[in-house]
């Protein structure tokens, strides 16, 4: 038996073969099914506890001591600014006012009288009848008569804001919370009489999770939907601090169309701007998830960054590139692809 020759056709059918194989296997092409990726994507929508608070929760106290006449409001009133809240006996006060005026007139007569003799003095002089000195003292009863009257104004602008004061007024427009003081009940200054929430000036106060705070900050439709209905709102601080537990930011917001009522709960809700894949549509290749995308008969792996598994992925691409569907799970980066019928 001639030996190598035989070994030589062996291993020249075995390099045939394998010629055979390789061209085979550059020849193979997988079919797929693709869908442009605007047919594919959503935009996610989030969503946040979110609470509207009023800027002003006021205990309006009384300014001046009295007994309180007459308390008009009850609670959950809406009143307006400078309306009505409480008004006390002001008959003290009223004295005070009357016996400041009448002071007032009778150091106005100290000051005409003063006047008068300063006067018939000066004419005096010339003559000799009357010394300096004494026209002196009347011009310093003059100045001493002048600064009375200048104090007793003060004296009855005094009185007279007192009595203002027994008047008790709503500082803004709002809703009346609570009575804290009874008709008949005598206060004094610095006692509250009414609990007052503003109603127009209000905030929106939500807790986002800091890995949320960018897309809410990007987007450009924001909405607070409580039971009342639904409300656009707008930030206006994103604060500045991170809660150590949760790992939020406390974001406020300010009504843009209609407003809830103070105290209202809600969940405030927005859309992320850049466009999502559903969880399942990403594969990994090389530690990587991404999209298999049809360019022009070969498929090219296009990494997402960010992707997580299980998790729906945030995509940078235009929205008519086409991406491979069926047939994804078996591509390989540069394969050659046709699609199917």
């Amino acid at each position: 038996m001639n030996y190598p020759l035989t070994l030589a056709k062996l291993l020249g059918g075995l390099l045939l073969v394998a010629f055979s194989l390789t061209g085979h296997a550059e020849k193979k092409v997988t079919q797929v099914t693709t869908a442009k990726l605007a047919d594919i994507t959503f935009f996610q929508t989030y969503t946040a506890p979110a609470t509207t608070l009023s800027l002003n929760e006021s205990r309006v106290s009384a300014e001046t001591s009295g007994k309180i006449l007459k308390i008009p409001v009850r609670v959950g009133d809406s009143v307006a600014k400078g309306e009505l809240l409480a008004a006390l006996d002001c008959q003290e006060n009223s004295f005070r006012v009357t016996r400041a005026e009448a002071g007032l007139t009778s150091i106005e007569a100290r000051v005409t009288l003063a006047n008068q003799q300063i006067k018939r003095t000066k004419s005096l002089i010339k003559t000799s009848s009357v010394s300096e000195e004494r026209l002196n003292q009347q011009q310093a009863d003059l100045q001493v008569a002048l600064a009375d009257r200048s104090a007793q104004y003060t004296t009855i602008a005094e009185a007279r804001l007192n009595q203002a004061r027994c008047l008790i007024t709503a500082p803004f427009t709002g809703i009346v919370r609570e009575r804290l003081a009874g008709e008949g009940e005598w206060i004094n200054p610095g006692q509250p009489i009414i609990q007052l929430i503003d109603k127009e000036r209000l905030e929106i106060s939500a807790q986002i999770s800091v890995d949320l705070i960018d897309t809410l900050q990007q987007t450009d439709k924001i909405q607070l939907e409580t039971n009342q209905g639904n409300y656009g709102v707008a930030i206006r601080q994103v604060v500045p601090t991170v809660e150590s537990l949760g790992r939020n930011r406390e974001v406020r917001l300010q009504f843009t169309d209609g407003q809830a009522l103070p105290g209202s709960s809600g969940r405030l809700t927005w859309q992320s701007t850049q466009p999502y894949v559903p969880a399942d549509i990403p594969v990994r290749r090389d530690k990587q998830l991404g999209l298999f995308l049809l360019d022009q008969e070969k498929a090219r792996f296009h990494p997402l960054a960010n992707a997580l598994e299980g998790h729906p992925a945030r995509v940078d691409l235009p929205s008519n590139v086409e991406v491979i569907m069926e047939g994804r799970q078996a591509l390989n980066n540069g394969d050659s692809i046709e699609q199917a019928n």
